[in-house]
């Protein structure tokens, strides 16, 4: 048994691979080829498992897996669909068979790996290094411009790794030495997110902000919720308050200005100015061709097209407008791309994330929390980029659902999560 005290590495050949595995994880905020080989690790297991007996044959995780690969393959069908009325059309099809690779590959690995408290054991560390490496990566970076993928998916993908630490920080039965570390690393993954300037991925401090309040609630019963939501207040104006440093070092100020330029004056060569133009754009070519859209080709010859037509200022006006490729929201790409079709692909992913939420919560709620997370950072990123455009973020959302769905399972004795 695998599990057994002094068993060599030599006879415990899943925890071998488990171990490259987590390095991979540790070592993905890095570059995005590291990625790609943790998630390929990932697939060539299930593949493996799959001509052999599993261990289990149906639990409660199998469930849960079995909702997500369900969702996953519904996405891409539907992707597939609007790739076969538009050929050459959607920007997503790769990540939703990036999806549906890995969670076909989950469904095996929760019915023959170890369980789920020894993965925990093995992969967390691995997360919480992971956190570490992507504050490194952004320091020695010169400009975000030149981290792994897009600046934008690239940290989203890192509050990924925050939603698996911190639940189990709060509800997980945790050590204190282990607790202090998965603390000092979920900081380091936050400065990587915050010093990013990723406007898109700062949603996770509302994520952090509703655990932490809901966690501390619940250990002091008898503080009031009025006392909780002044606490929430003041950090959000802290946080608010960093607009008016000289530096503006998130670039909440700069947004702001981008926005009423691109309002008062039509000046849409901003990076929030461009996604307004874009927005209207996408709306309008819904409303032409709401049930199949125009699809990738014609959506590409939109952008390209934005202001020929005007004057020489007016048309300088969109010239960052014309060097982008998608209209920078999720749902109104895949719904200029591929009408309702398109839609419903995207939509079915959050669906999945969901329904395995959903199943987490009747017997880990820890796992659930994670899932949500998950569940809320890409509903929300989604709302100003199209992240599933990124090979990288499709294989860093199916990495997250893996670690979760094999992970999943209290053991008996675990402290009480917080609800």
């Amino acid at each position: 048994m695998m599990d057994q005290a002094g068993t060599g590495w030599r006879e415990r050949p899943q925890e071998i691979w488990i171990g490259v595995l987590g390095l991979g994880i540790a070592l993905a905020p890095t570059h995005t080829k590291i990625a790609g080989g943790a998630w390929l690790l990932v697939c060539l297991a299930g593949l493996l498992l799959f001509f052999r007996k599993p261990a289990v044959q149906g639990d409660e995780r199998a469930a849960a897996s079995k909702a997500w690969l369900i969702a996953c393959a519904v996405a891409a069908a539907l992707a597939t669909i609007t790739y076969l009325i538009w050929p050459g059309g959607p920007d997503t099809l790769h990540a939703e068979f990036r999806l549906l690779l890995a969670a076909a590959a989950t469904q095996q690995l929760v019915r023959h790996l170890p369980a789920a408290e020894r993965w925990r054991a093995l992969t967390l560390p691995a997360v919480a290094l992971a956190c570490v490496a992507a504050l490194g990566k952004v320091a020695v970076t010169p400009d975000r411009l030149f981290l792994p993928s897009n600046a934008l998916p690239w940290s989203v993908s890192i509050t990924f790794l925050l939603c698996l630490l911190l639940p189990e920080l709060f509800g997980g039965c945790v050590s204190p030495a282990r607790r202090k570390w998965y603390g000092l690393a979920l900081l380091a993954g936050l400065g990587a997110i915050l010093m990013s300037q990723s406007r898109g991925a700062f949603a996770v401090l509302i994520w952090i902000a509703w655990l932490a309040a809901t966690g501390w609630r619940a250990a002091h019963p008898g503080v009031r919720l009025r006392h909780v939501a002044l606490g929430g207040t003041v950090v959000a104006a802290l946080f608010v308050s960093s607009a008016w440093l000289s530096s503006d070092p998130l670039r909440l100020r700069m947004g702001w200005n981008e926005v009423a330029t691109a309002q008062a004056q039509g000046n849409y060569n901003t990076s929030l100015g461009a996604r307004l133009y874009l927005w209207s754009l996408a709306w309008r070519s819904i409303q032409a061709s709401p049930w199949i859209g125009v699809g990738g080709r014609d959506r590409l010859a939109q952008i390209k097209a934005a202001g020929t037509e005007l004057p020489d200022l007016q048309r300088a006006q969109l010239a960052l407008v014309r060097n982008v490729g998608h209209v920078h929201n999720q749902y109104l790409h895949a719904a200029m791309d591929g009408g309702l079709i398109g839609l419903a692909s995207t939509l079915a992913v959050l669906a999945g994330l969901c329904a395995a939420a959903w199943r987490l919560r009747r017997f880990d709620p820890v796992a659930s929390r994670q899932m949500q997370g998950v569940l809320f950072m890409h509903a929300t990123a989604g709302l100003t980029n199209v992240n599933m455009a990124h090979n990288y973020y499709a294989i860093m959302l199916s990495l997250a659902v893996t670690l979760i769905l094999v992970g999943a399972g209290r053991k008996s004795g675990d402290r009480a999560p917080f609800v």
